[in-house]
């Protein structure tokens, strides 16, 4: 089976997604049949360079081209609207992440999809990111033993085209995600502290902290202030640390010297010591690559995507509840310090 794939948004993600569908359509995997974008100059671009039929109206790329799934790259304000428009015409959709900006829009996305049965994928794609598909096996095979804390930090300087979203809906769903994923846990409280310093309307900056139903905590810190890009997360355990290099794609195994058969029995001395640090074989691959020969298969063999609309919902949730905890926080600090400018 042969499936008809369009991208709609042809900025610097949707053309990432431009250039892997076109190396599958190389490989007779599928046919990419068009580009959907509102800016002229993108839209001529992406045309140019992949030599597709290119639309300024998604609706009429759609029905001139009949697609059997279509990557919705579009601003996030956006998504709903395009991907209720895709869902009602019974196509599958790779929406970005986030799934949308409201929860109920997220619900009447899935709710779409079941009455018209197509399949929502969502684009966390640091799921198909090799270094953390291996963490997960060896996490899944207790080679760690109990979790006890993970740490993301995702850093970097500010990008000007993202404007309708802050830090926190943009990057720190990546981590949010990735925890979830590795925990196998859902968030059940959160605290956060959220700043605004270069963003004209949202925060760029966010140190968060996720308790997790596990008992596993989660720490974020992730903002748009930084002159030099950086994403890594550490997962520490009973027999030790993970330290994963999302960029690089390279694992780290940081052991402990002494690994009791119970972790009480650890509280009797003085602490773990430091052993043998272990670099992981692992084998590098293209994220976005990986995701989408997933959604394929998904579609091919009537399964579910690796990352579904209600992993998108979970990941949503946790925005807004930090984004909530953090406003809370800051109108408490605003009333505190007013009050005492009252009393002096």
């Amino acid at each position: 089976m042969q499936l008809k794939i369009a991208v709609i948004g042809a900025g610097s993600m949707g053309l990432n997604h431009l250039r892997v569908l076109n190396d599958l359509t190389s490989e007779g995997k599928i046919k990419l049949v068009g580009v959907a974008e509102m800016q002229e100059s993108a839209l001529q671009y992406a045309m140019r360079r992949f030599g597709l039929e290119g639309y300024a109206d998604y609706r009429e790329m759609v029905e001139k081209t009949q697609p059997d799934l279509v990557a919705v790259v579009v601003p996030t304000h956006l998504h709903f609207e395009v991907a209720s428009y895709l869902l009602s015409r019974g196509i599958h959709i790779l929406i970005e992440k986030p799934i949308t900006s409201t929860v109920d829009d997220a619900r009447a996305l899935i709710a779409l999809a079941q009455s018209n049965n197509v399949k929502i994928a969502v684009g966390h794609i640091e799921r198909f990111n090799p270094a953390i598909m291996q963490v997960r096996e060896r996490l899944r095979a207790g080679e760690l033993g109990k979790i006890f804390h993970m740490h993301a930090r995702r850093l970097g300087p500010f990008p000007p085209r993202i404007r309708d979203v802050g830090v926190t809906l943009d990057l720190a769903t990546h981590d949010i995600d990735i925890m979830r994923y590795l925990a196998d846990a859902e968030v059940e409280r959160v605290h956060a502290e959220m700043q605004r310093y270069i963003h004209s309307s949202h925060e760029d900056l966010v140190l968060g902290i996720l308790h997790f139903n596990n008992n596993v905590i989660g720490m974020l810190d992730v903002n748009w202030l930084t002159p030099t890009k950086v994403r890594d997360l550490s997962i520490t355990g009973e027999k030790g640390m993970y330290l994963v290099n999302y960029l690089t794609q390279d694992v780290y195994f940081y052991e402990n010297d002494y690994m009791p058969t119970n972790w009480d029995a650890l509280r009797s001395i003085s602490g773990v010591s430091e052993g043998t640090m272990t670099r992981l074989k692992v084998r590098k691959a293209e994220p976005l690559r990986l995701e989408y020969e997933d959604v394929i298969a998904a579609i091919c063999n009537d399964t579910m995507p690796t990352v579904t609309g209600e992993d998108g919902i979970a990941a949503l949730k946790v925005v807004l509840q930090l984004t909530a905890v953090a406003q809370q926080n800051a109108a408490k600090s605003q009333t505190a310090f007013r009050s005492m400018e009252v009393e002096g």
